[in-house]
């Protein structure tokens, strides 16, 4: 089984309930919603989407025409059965998809509060047990391993690691979180990685408060990052390829609904296009474009462009 790019990460859905009984007027002072035992609670609105980091990445690069996979963990449950059906929609390899009936497949519920506001219950026993005995597709190859959120386990990204350079595929990581990593495994996941992609602000907190985007990338580089991608999905982009850094702001102003899946867009979109040896402008006009689209709906899928005409926004360039 030949692929282009192989999508790891979670893959579940999305719940987005709102009603006035979890409005603002509801709040205490303290900015708490307090909800009553026993009690029942009216919900006006809801919107039920397919989701998560993996999935969200493959669909992006799937509509762009690449011939793409995700490898998630699943329940055996209607939801596992409906993200494959989802899945071969988008015309993705659905059978990377491993359904195990160890755990339910992954849920969050968003309790929508306000506009671009809300409390978030999530469920990701499934994709936290995923473990490298899962893999197995013994004649699966791809140009592009696409890690769309950093492992619970340092075991299975070392897995994904390995298994890229013995398939000559590339490595590319979206990280937003360390999920209890200690500093010197981030440090190797650094080192080992070809693309790294991460949210500006998460970026300062990794190197110790440091905002400035170019020195976060030298520090990058530095680790061995061949390709940097930093991201403020609401503002500004910084990418570093072939020793020159490009930097640009939003593609147009919006009115945010919802920022789920956003992030995972927008670094999958940039990937897409560099992947599809697009100039780097166009990348990141199209990450940001797809990520605006997204922004003003619940559930990413609903707002991922299909390879869309776009006008070139403004990038400025320059050295480190």
């Amino acid at each position: 089984m030949n692929l282009d790019i192989i999508s790891v990460g979670s893959a579940g859905f999305d719940i987005f309930i709102s009603g006035k009984d979890i409005r603002p007027s509801q709040f205490t002072s303290d900015g708490a919603l307090e909800l009553q035992d026993n009690n029942s609670y009216n919900i006006e609105h809801s919107v039920y989407e397919a989701g998560g980091p993996g999935l969200n990445a493959a669909i992006t690069f799937a509509r762009q025409g690449i011939k793409a996979g995700c490898i998630a963990r699943t329940g055996k449950d209607h939801l596992a059965n409906q993200i494959k059906i989802i899945a071969k929609h988008e015309e993705l390899e659905s059978e990377l998809l491993v359904s195990n009936p160890e755990h339910h497949t992954d849920m969050n519920i968003h309790l929508v509060t306000e506009r671009s506001h809300e409390i978030k219950l999530g469920y990701q026993n499934s994709t936290n047990a995923l473990k490298a005995s899962d893999i197995r597709f013994p004649d699966l190859s791809a140009r592009l391993i696409y890690m769309a959120e950093l492992p619970t386990d340092l075991r299975l990204y070392k897995f994904f690691e390995n298994w890229a350079k013995l398939k000559g595929a590339q490595l590319a990581l979206n990280l937003n979180s360390s999920k209890g990593y200690k500093r010197r495994q981030l440090n190797f996941v650094l080192s080992s990685v070809d693309r790294i992609m991460m949210p500006i602000a998460f970026a300062t907190e990794l190197f110790g408060g440091v905002t400035e985007p170019s020195e976060l990338i030298r520090q990058l580089v530095a680790l061995g990052a061949k390709s940097v991608l930093l991201y403020d999905i609401n503002k500004e982009a910084y990418a570093y390829e072939d020793s020159t850094l490009y930097s640009c702001g939003q593609y147009k102003n919006i009115n945010t609904l919802d920022f789920t899946g956003s992030e995972d867009v927008f670094s999958a979109s940039y990937t897409a296009s560099v992947f599809q040896q697009k100039s780097v402008p166009e990348a990141l006009t199209f990450a940001s474009a797809n990520t605006c689209s997204v922004l003003e709906v619940f559930g990413a899928r609903a707002g991922i462009l299909k390879k869309p005409a776009l006008r070139t926004m403004n990038v400025q360039t320059g050295g480190l």
